[in-house]
């Protein structure tokens, strides 16, 4: 029997959102680490789509002027067209550090899904935009920081990391994790860093101090904690979750 592809993160966080399941930064995480956008051909420059490959949903487009009207998946651009929209012809598996780092102030309103079902509806407006460049540069960070290899120069190179510490200045560690005797809990980004404090004992919890550094401090800073053997990034995500040896820094 033909089973429907299951629907994108995005697709299930933006009714979460609207029923109070969700928060904010749980959908812009969802929307800018999403790999499968459909992106109208005009949002991009001449050159770009020369490279892309192309779907034709009808000979032309019609949409509010300053409207960018993108897609989370194919199920939500029928929905679209059962509905009546126009939409002529998009560029498919768009990542969404490409498109969301891409926003100007030229797009007056950016709707996600529309003139489909409520419940796969959201838009924003261009005082929203930068901080989706924000979440995309973030996400950019951490896909190249957290890739399959350990990178020192991609750690070296982040802007924003987030460090639990306990009251004499160590970092909080996870004996045993991965084999490592201390690895040192480190976060790529705040969400990241309240799902990890969350998780804890709320006695352990109000203990720490909450330090944010870049990538050179932190290494600099790494030379006084002389018990930690490793790195563990993002231990409760939302982010990957990644261990590193020291020796390989």
């Amino acid at each position: 029997m033909f089973q429907p592809p299951p629907m994108s993160r995005p697709r299930t966080a933006i009714p979460a959102l609207r029923r109070g399941h969700a928060s904010r930064v749980a959908v812009l995480r969802a929307l800018v680490e999403h790999r499968e956008w459909l992106v109208p051909v005009s949002f991009f420059p001449r050159d770009r789509v020369a490279t892309c490959g192309k779907v034709s949903f009808g000979p032309r487009s019609h949409m509010p002027p300053g409207e960018l009207w993108i897609f989370t998946e194919t199920a939500t651009v029928h929905a679209a067209l059962a509905h009546g929209a126009v939409l002529g012809s998009y560029v498919p598996s768009i990542q969404g550090t490409e498109l969301f780092g891409a926003l100007t102030d030229e797009v007056r309103l950016l709707r996600v899904n529309p003139s489909g079902y409520a419940d796969d509806l959201l838009a924003f407006e261009p005082e929203s935009f930068s901080e989706l460049r924000a979440w995309a540069d973030r996400v950019r960070h951490e896909q190249r920081l957290l890739g399959s290899k350990v990178d020192p120069a991609a750690l070296r190179a982040c802007p924003e990391l987030h460090v639990p510490l306990l009251p004499d200045g160590r970092m909080i560690a996870k004996p045993g994790h991965e084999g490592f005797a201390q690895p040192g809990v480190v976060c790529t980004s705040l969400d990241c860093y309240e799902a990890f404090v969350g998780a804890l004992d709320p006695g352990l919890a109000a203990q720490l101090r909450h330090v944010v550094v870049d990538g050179e401090t932190f290494l600099r800073d790494m030379s006084r904690q002389r018990e930690v053997d490793a790195l563990y990034f993002n231990p409760f995500g939302p982010a990957p979750t990644r261990t590193w040896s020291r020796a390989a820094l």
